[in-house]
C-alpha cells in the first residue's frame, strides 16, 4: 500500500500549523520525502514519523 502524507504546503513562509512544502511517501516499508522546505522536521513529528525511517531525500 502507498502511504503518502503532505507535511506543508504553505507558501514563501511557514507560519504555525501551516508549514513550507514537503511530501512524505512510504511503500513496502521505504520511505522518500521530497521537496523537505522549512519547518518540516516539526510536521513529521506531529504526524508521528521519524528521520530515522527515510531512506531517499530529493529535492
Amino acid at each position: 500500500m502507498l502511504d503518502v502524507c503532505l507535511l506543508g504546503t504553505g507558501g514563501m513562509m511557514p507560519l504555525p500549523g501551516r508549514w513550507l512544502t514537503s511530501l512524505l511517501t512510504r511503500f513496502n516499508g521505504s520511505s522518500l520525502l521530497i521537496d523537505c522546505g522549512e519547518g518540516t522536521q516539526i510536521a513529521i513529528k506531529e504526524q508521528g514519523y521519524t528521520f530515522k525511517a527515510i531512506d531517499t531525500l530529493r529535492r
